[in-house]
């Protein structure tokens, strides 16, 4: 797509003499080429067909970004349970070893 609705089908016309000439020598050389021209369409639609793919990319973007953030807070919050029982164990022995220094003295 370009940005210069004016010069678009100018552009196009270029593309497609280059692309034939390409083609011809390609052909003299037999090497066959699977090129296809280019299509002159209104720059509106092509400028919406542009917009209608960057904005599926985003929502793509999203999703992805959507599950990691769900996955990345899951394993906080495992991380967080086990952590947070293990201070607990440590305090509970830590305890029961001052209650046992409190009952020999």
């Amino acid at each position: 797509m370009l940005l210069h609705p004016a010069k678009s089908p100018a552009v196009v016309q270029s593309s497609n003499d280059i692309a034939t000439g390409v083609h011809d020598f390609h052909g003299r050389l037999g090497i066959t080429s699977g090129r296809r021209s280019s299509e002159a369409r209104r720059w509106a639609d092509a400028a919406a067909e542009a917009k209608d793919k960057a904005l599926a990319a985003g929502a793509k973007g999203v999703g992805a970004a959507r599950t990691l953030g769900t996955e990345t807070l899951d394993r906080a919050g495992s991380v967080k349970g086990r952590l947070s029982s293990g201070i607990a164990e440590r305090t509970r022995r830590r305890r029961g070893g001052a209650e046992e220094r409190d009952g020999e003295g």
